[in-house]
Formats: structure tokens, C-alpha cells, sequence
């Protein structure tokens, strides 16, 4: 998957307010799935949910994708060890953090909110833009799982 250089500026253009603030960097310091840090994940589900969006020639709010793309995992905390409680606790935590350090509105909101579905059940994906990162999300998770450990062997 490769954005094109169009998409390459649409993605920096909106992520560089937050990435160059001290809270999204610290999402590096923080392990999400086998080596690959928090930050790496989200920015992963970002262009993913873009390449997503632009191939299927879908209308969205752009700003909510990939602004909710990357704080979708803003709970800044190592998840691991907390149990099986983080899976259905943390968007919200994370929700809570990107209004919280950056204002961010509704429709972003419901992004962050809605990420685990159908884990967390009672938060449905409603908008195209939840349900695309929501699908992003599935793919790089299982790709930084299961098909990284394969690679490594």
C-alpha cells in the first residue's frame, strides 16, 4: 500500500499539528503490538484509513479520519499487564485525552470512541470515517501481530 504524493502532503498536513506536540510523542515510548511502538500503530491506521478512503473514492471528513486515526490509541499509559479491561476501557480514556490536550470535536470523537467495535459493543461505528479506521485498525493489528512474528522467523 502506497499513498501517492498528494495523499503523502493530505496525511502530513494533518497530523504535523499533533505529532509535534509533546503527549503524541510520547506515544512512541509505549509498546502496542510486538515491537512496533503506539505512535508507529496509529500512524500505520492513519495512512491506511486514508489509502482506504481515496480507493473507494469515499466522501469524508478528512480531518476527523485522521486526526481520530491517530489518537485512537492516546491512552498514554503501557497497556500491558493491565488486563483484559484495557480492550474495552482504554478509547474512551483516549477519547478523553484528545479533548482534553487538544479540543478535539465530535466527529473525531466518535472515531477514538468507536475503534474496538465490536468489542465494545455499546459504541457502534455510525460515521464512514469510524467505520473506515475501525476496519484500519483490525488490518494493521493483525498485520503487526501475527504476520511481523512470521517475518521475524
Amino acid at each position: 500500500m502506497h499513498l501517492t504524493e498528494d495523499e503523502n502532503r493530505t496525511l502530513e498536513s494533518a497530523l504535523a499539528p499533533y505529532e509535534d506536540t509533546e503527549p503524541v510523542r510520547r506515544m512512541a515510548s509505549y509498546t502496542q503490538h510486538g515491537t512496533v511502538s503506539t505512535l508507529d500503530h496509529c500512524k500505520s491506521v492513519a495512512q491506511l484509513s486514508l489509502w482506504i478512503c481515496r480507493r473507494l473514492h469515499l466522501r469524508v471528513n478528512t480531518n476527523a479520519l485522521l486526526v481520530g486515526a491517530l489518537l485512537h490509541d492516546f491512552y498514554l499509559y503501557d497497556w500491558h499487564g493491565s488486563g483484559w479491561r484495557h480492550s474495552y476501557l482504554h478509547p474512551e480514556r483516549a477519547r478523553a485525552n484528545a479533548v482534553a490536550q487538544f479540543g478535539v470535536d465530535e466527529p473525531t470523537q466518535h472515531v477514538i470512541r468507536c475503534h474496538m467495535w465490536p468489542l465494545g459493543i455499546t459504541h457502534v461505528p455510525t460515521t464512514k470515517e469510524a467505520i473506515v479506521v475501525n476496519i484500519a485498525d483490525k488490518i494493521v493489528s493483525l498485520r503487526e501481530t501475527v504476520l511481523m512474528r512470521r517475518e521475524r522467523k
